[in-house]
């Protein structure tokens, strides 16, 4: 019989293992949303008891993932591209004290929808573009998961701004925030 704290040990471990292989996976930039899509999934079993070992389950997945992934990557990189472009453009401008927040919370909510989307695909959703829609959704009607997500995405900025080394392991714990706080469907 496993005790309480081996359980949890266990899952720890998985999590980190899954940033490190979402990290490894990411290496190229754009293939970062199929790897967190595949983290996602694979934590999502791991949950539930249900796969094989993780390493193999999640290059299965990486690849599945891919597949439609990598233009949904691309958008998502074009859109960092445009925030900093944004950023220094409304900081010359009158009224930047506002505006300034503002396109920050926007870049917030953008992250929550790239987040879940990524969350959506692990779930079973084959098309980026149907996933892109139900995570819209799912974050609207369910603000308070978004902000939860928000908030787990903030954390990992943070950890990653203190300590550069963690970005290998906190898209793990970022990929279990998603399945976490996932509409169940």
């Amino acid at each position: 019989m496993r005790t309480q704290w081996r359980t949890g040990l266990e899952d720890f471990s998985d999590c980190l293992l899954t940033g490190l292989l979402v990290a490894l996976a990411s290496v190229p930039v754009v293939t970062a949303a199929p790897a967190l899509a595949a983290g996602c999934r694979v934590l999502d079993r791991t949950r539930h008891g249900i796969g094989c070992p993780l390493w193999t389950t999640f290059w299965a997945d990486f690849r599945q993932s891919a597949r439609g992934g990598l233009l949904f990557a691309l958008g998502c990189l074009a859109a960092v591209v445009l925030f900093a472009v944004d950023l220094e453009v409304v900081r010359s401008m009158p009224g930047a004290g506002v505006l300034g927040p503002a396109l920050w919370v926007l870049a917030a909510v953008a992250a929550v929808v790239a987040l879940r989307t990524c969350e959506v695909v692990a779930s079973g959703e084959p098309s980026w573009r149907r996933a892109v829609v139900t995570a819209v959704r799912e974050t609207a009607a369910a603000p308070g998961n978004a902000l939860l997500l928000a908030g787990a995405a903030g954390l990992a900025v943070v950890l990653v701004w203190m300590l550069p080394i963690l970005a290998l392991l906190v898209a793990g714990p970022l990929a279990l925030a998603a399945v976490a706080t996932g509409g169940r469907r």
